[in-house]
């Protein structure tokens, strides 16, 4: 218990800031994943949702995944030595992007399988995680190859694409 205690004492205020900030990030991300996960389902077959509510949630569902993305893209190593406003900018731009093409693939995919409903359900999920864990994979990649070393953690699942 002593051991716990000096430790938290021998944290600086910038060191609990970085932390703070860190979890910010964390939780923000996931948020967009969560949201990234349900439109994967939502976008080719809404029917699921709506035989529990009428409601269309698809603007708060997108809403959610361009936040997530562009926090994540924001908190990467390699782009903290960008300035603040270049790195929401293009951090937004990114999040954009990548979250516009993968509803162009939603789309593509309604308009190949609409009439077999379980099978666009079961692509529009395998389709939606496979465009994230390359998401994931590029930034990671571009985090290995920057000089930047903060808060980089080294991924043997990641790293394996380099053999």
């Amino acid at each position: 218990m002593s051991t716990n205690a000096n430790t938290n004492q021998q944290l600086t205020d910038e060191d609990l800031l970085n932390q703070c900030i860190d979890n910010f990030y964390i939780t923000a991300s996931v948020q967009g994943r969560v949201a990234y996960l349900l439109m994967s389902i939502y976008a080719v077959n809404p029917v699921i949702w709506h035989r529990f509510i009428d409601y269309n949630p698809s603007h708060i569902i997108f809403s959610n995944m361009i936040y997530g993305s562009t926090v994540y893209i924001f908190s990467r190593p390699a782009m903290r030595p960008i300035s603040i406003v270049n790195r929401l900018i293009f951090s937004i731009l990114g999040s954009m992007m990548f979250n516009y093409s993968s509803m162009l693939v939603y789309e593509y995919l309604v308009g190949k399988w609409n009439h077999r409903p379980v099978l666009l359900t079961v692509l529009g999920f395998f389709a939606g995680r496979l465009m994230m864990l390359h998401y994931l994979s590029y930034l990671y990649h571009v985090d290995r190859m920057s000089r930047i070393e903060r808060n980089f953690e080294r991924n043997a699942a990641y790293d394996s694409m380099y053999y």
